[in-house]
């Protein structure tokens, strides 16, 4: 009779396996058995148990890898967004494009001064350079803005896990005491712990009763025992170029009632948590000092009283800071402020101040082209950017361009090839990780055996059956 209960648990333990092969955290069960003995005489087989079969050691490179994989693809995207928003020299929608096609219509006037249409190409062109530059600025900014969001959406998940952690693990502890399993907790407990795995590198560590702590890869305690760490973060809104990390609104993480930040993150690096953190913090506004540097390249161009004699020292010439002077680099913000200069736009101004000067006090002769042949040479001019600048080494306006094209697809190759690394890791881990759970075949293997083991405990029962009516008969 034990050997039919012990086929008949087996059987059980098969199909739970097959019902949840696909379920998250499940871990496969087998049934331990030993030999039971009476009065020094084998007496059948008891049930030991059900066991979960689990390798923590794989199981904890996986959740690692996890989250360096998400951390890196979030990284990946945002460069990847930046290169469409700045472009890459020969796409029509590139910055360096623009430039060009500016170059161009300012080569086209000069050639006749005398046509308004075609000075007023060169604003349309001017004007085009500008707005793609604003709209770069934009698209970074909203990614610090998607990012801080981003922030708050992980701190409230990784906060909500480790409370339904401590919860199960204060089951667990209860429940292990009274000798009923507990299996299926274990491995609601795994699904939730793999939940969160993603946001921040975890490590976990097996505690008495059954409990779990969980620390993160770089030793921030998260739970240990039944009490979780208290973990909060204050989203700061619609982000701009001049708010950095420090500034009223942008904060870190409030961590058990301390606010960390900066360096202090170190303790939460490795996943998507720490991405976006980099995103709002660094990534974004280096390339927003970049933009910045590139447009005041521009701007400084054109203010040159040696490129236009109409103005003077200080004074902005084609291109303003929103209709003003632009402060001294490093201008925080400028690139999306960068504008033409009203005096020369038909809605608000007079065209001809493009051949006579921005300045000027009238149209002069319709023939000269010595100002927009100047316009042509300060874009061709080499030089390095003033103090602050965020571009390096000595160019001409369209070597700045490429240069900035080329450091942000640079580093969104490199982010890539990051991504692709930690995303290969990740999933030969997680290939190894099933290979150690439900495998369907070996399972249909066990259940035939079992089914055998049954039809062997029956036929034995029969046998002694068939006996003991012998016995009676005689």
């Amino acid at each position: 009779m034990t050997g039919l209960a012990a086929t008949s648990r087996g059987t059980e333990t098969v199909a739970a396996n097959i019902a949840n092969v696909m379920t998250p955290g499940y871990a496969r069960r087998e049934m331990s058995l030993s030999a039971q003995s009476l009065g020094g005489q084998s007496g059948g087989v008891r049930i030991d148990g059900v066991n979960r079969i689990v390798n923590t050691a794989l199981l904890s490179e996986a959740r690692l890898s996890y989250a360096a994989r998400s951390g890196s693809s979030d990284l990946a995207a945002f460069f990847n967004m930046v290169e469409n928003a700045v472009g890459l020299p020969g796409e029509t929608s590139a910055i360096s494009t623009a430039l060009t096609q500016f170059e161009t219509a300012l080569i086209d006037a000069a050639s006749r001064p005398d046509e308004d249409l075609r000075l007023l190409k060169v604003v349309e062109a001017a004007e085009s350079l500008t707005d793609r530059l604003q709209q770069a600025s934009r698209t970074v900014q909203d990614a610090r803005t998607a990012a801080d969001i981003s922030i708050d959406t992980q701190i409230t998940a990784l906060q909500s896990g480790l409370e339904k952690v401590a919860k199960l693990n204060k089951q667990i502890a209860g429940f292990s005491s009274s000798g009923q399993d507990i299996s299926s907790l274990h491995d609601e407990r795994q699904a939730v712990i793999d939940s969160i795995s993603d946001i921040v590198p975890l490590r976990v560590v097996s505690r008495d009763a059954g409990r779990v702590s969980v620390f993160t890869a770089e030793g921030a305690v998260l739970l240990d025992g039944l009490t979780p760490a208290q973990l909060s973060f204050t989203p700061a809104g619609q982000f701009t170029a001049d708010m950095t990390l420090g500034t009223a609104g942008v904060g870190g993480i409030v961590f058990n009632g301390d606010e960390i930040s900066g360096s202090g993150l170190r303790l939460f690096e490795g996943g998507s948590l720490s991405a976006a953190f980099a995103i709002r913090d660094s990534h974004a506004p280096q390339i927003q000092a970049e933009l910045d540097s590139l447009a005041y390249d521009i701007y400084h161009r054109f203010a040159d009283p040696a490129t236009d004699p109409s103005l003077a020292p200080g004074q902005p010439g084609l291109f303003t800071d929103a209709g003003t002077i632009a402060a001294p680099l490093p201008s925080l913000g400028f690139a999306a402020r960068i504008s033409i200069n009203a005096t020369v736009t038909p809605a608000g101004g007079d065209i001809w101040r493009l051949r006579a000067g921005i300045n000027a006090a009238g149209p002069g002769p319709v023939g000269d082209a010595s100002l927009l042949d100047g316009m042509s040479r300060a874009l061709k001019a080499v030089h390095a950017l003033p103090p602050g600048g965020h571009l390096s080494g000595r160019h001409d306006a369209s070597g700045f361009f490429a240069k900035l094209e080329s450091q942000i697809a640079g580093r969104r190759i490199s982010a890539e090839a990051d991504a692709t690394l930690h995303e290969t890791r990740a999933v030969s881990l997680s290939e190894r990780l099933m290979a150690d759970g439900v495998d369907t075949d070996s399972e249909m293997q066990r259940l035939l055996q079992y089914e055998q083991a049954y039809a062997a405990n029956a036929r034995v029962i029969q046998a002694i059956d068939e006996m003991m009516n012998t016995i009676l008969r005689v």
